[in-house]
Order: C-alpha cells, then structure tokens, then sequence
C-alpha cells in the first residue's frame, strides 16, 4: 500500500463516524485540556486511536505523531518517517456552531516535509489530496491559488485561537489587520490554510500551530502554488520546533511578512 492510499481509505472511513457524532454532539463527552477553550472529545480520541491502527498496520516501523495525548511529541530526529494526525482540527467548532468547520487531517513526512497528506471536512464531504510533485485536488479537481497581487484587494485568514496568541498577534501584526482588504476566522487550520489553496482565501496567518494543525494542509496549499514559510520567512518545516505560520498565494507573501514585526 502506498502512503497516499492509506491516507485516502482512512479518510474516508472514518467520515461518516465524525459526521453522525456531530449531529448527536449534545451525547459526545467533552473536556477541556490546558486552556478552557481547548477542547478535547471522545471523537478525537477515537479517530486518532483508529489511525495509529491502521498505520501501525500497514507500516510498522513508522512513528507517529497526533494531537491527543503522548503522541504530542516532536521527534528528536526530524528527518525521520512519521505519521501526523490531527484526529478533529477545530474540536471547538465541532462541540459549538450550527456550521462549523472542522475536518480530520493525516500528512506522511519524511525529511522534514509532508509527502503525502489529505484532509476531509465531514459535513460537506470535500477531500483534499497531495503528493509532493504531484499537485493537489478537490474531490479530483486540482488546485491552483489564487491570483490577487495586492493585500488591500486580499482576503487574509488569520486564526486568533487562544488569548494567548491574540496577544502575540496584536502587538506584533495590526498591520496585516489594517492593510488586508478582508479579514477572516474560521478557527480551524486545516480549513483557513485549504482556502488558500482553492483560492478562497488569498493568505492565512497563525501566530503558533502545532505539526498537526498545518503538516497536511501545507502540502494541499503548496502543491497548489502557495508558499509557506515561518514568520520571519524561512522555511517551513514539519519538526523544526518553531512558532509561528504564514501561508499565501504568493503574490502577497512579502507585504504580509513586511508588516510582522519581530
């Protein structure tokens, strides 16, 4: 089995499962992790318990890395092959909201960048599919960024998450705020991040991020044509332990690094 088959099969085996606990979400239990508004359900414990499964199955030496739990790690070798896993991007959207975005999101990586990686949103079923070198595809049709060449005429999504991120993001970036034609937040990586890459949205900007919230998303927006760097313009790793992601068609990518201040 090729690692995009496996990434696929999951994806949509598991859709349907997220979807009716969506619709029933008054029964799922929820806790909180280390902020109250960081949510954690049963439905990310779950889809994550059945993904280790199902790579363990088919690639056995492999690592893997998720969201949930002591899978939260960065591996010491960032070189080395891995799984990450983010079970529900947007747990908070899916415990509150009467549309909300969230979707399940699964990259392999192998030195240092995702080399296969899919995404789906199980309330509209759209899955998204890449291979480095091989584009990137809406329900089989492929992807291209927009061509918006100016951030006054841009749609800039930008992810305020917790408290603490809005700070870091107030005194460091009010000027993308102010310089880009239309702000937004949909409070789920993986759907702000594959906005760039339909050309929904022309940059998507976070002042953290975890692998997990944008290892597959960065594949689907690049082989798109989007460029995704860190917040003071190198490149953007899976493992490399820093903070910080900025994701755009690439026409705006220098003016919104221009107005982040360090």
């Amino acid at each position: 089995m090729h690692e995009i088959q496996l990434i696929e099969k999951f994806l949509r085996d598991n859709a349907g499962y997220v979807r009716e606990k969506y619709l029933r979400r008054d029964t799922v239990t929820v806790t909180s992790k280390g902020d109250p508004s960081d949510l954690l359900t049963e439905v990310d414990l779950t889809v994550q318990k059945r993904f280790v499964e199902a790579a363990r199955a088919a690639f056995p030496s492999d690592m893997v890395v998720g969201e949930e739990g002591a899978l939260a790690r960065i591996p010491e070798n960032p070189d080395i092959r891995a799984w990450v896993i983010d079970p529900i991007d947007g747990t908070y959207n899916f415990v509150r909201g009467m549309n909300p975005v969230f979707g399940i999101s699964v990259a392999f990586v192998e030195g240092g960048l995702a080399r296969a990686a899919g995404i789906i949103f199980p309330l509209s079923g759209d899955l998204f599919l890449a291979e480095r070198g091989g584009g990137s595809f809406r329900n089989g049709q492929r992807l291209r960024v927009s061509e918006v060449q100016h951030l006054a005429e841009a749609c800039v999504e930008i992810d305020f998450s917790t408290a603490e991120d809005r700070k870091t993001f107030l005194a460091r970036s009010l000027g993308v705020m102010r310089g880009a034609g239309q702000i937004r937040c949909i409070g789920a990586a993986v759907g702000g991040i594959c906005q760039v890459a339909t050309g929904d949205a022309d940059g998507y900007l976070h002042m953290t991020l975890y692998p997990w919230d944008y290892a597959a998303a960065q594949l689907v927006a690049e082989e798109a044509g989007a460029v995704a760097t860190r917040l003071d313009g190198s490149p953007l790793r899976v493992f490399d332990g820093k903070e910080g992601v900025l994701v755009t068609n690439g026409a705006i990518h220098d003016a919104v690094l221009g107005l982040i201040l360090p």
